[in-house]
């Protein structure tokens, strides 16, 4: 697959974790003009290990990445732009809410705070 020039919200590229995980897919979160401009970029990995998380975002192999897969949204990292590997595909635009509720849910921003 070819290998784009600059990073673009809904990217997914290749990303090499440190041990004891390994080189996964990652889908690239954040405004186009931040990650034109910053050291660190947002982004969720894929895993191919569903665990039946309800917020959990199955994606299928005719949808870019070969394999059936799961985005994690509880995994959100930020890493290192010069870090980010080449790229595989573009996540699918009407697939977007999905991954939007998907964080939400899992990092339970639609929860009030306890006092």
């Amino acid at each position: 697959m070819a290998r784009r020039a600059a990073l673009t919200r809904g990217d997914v590229r290749w990303y090499r974790f440190a041990q004891p995980d390994k080189r996964r897919p990652v889908l690239v979160l954040g405004h186009d003009s931040l990650l034109r401009s910053s050291g660190e970029v947002p982004v969720i990995p894929f895993s191919t290990q569903a665990r039946g998380l309800p917020w959990e975002v199955a994606v299928a192999p005719d949808e870019g990445l070969r394999v059936a897969s799961v985005l994690k949204p509880e995994w959100i990292r930020s890493v290192p732009v010069g870090d980010i590997g080449p790229w595989i595909c573009r996540f699918p635009a009407h697939r977007w809410y999905e991954v939007r509720q998907a964080v939400i849910e899992a990092l339970a921003l639609d929860l009030p705070l306890e006092t």
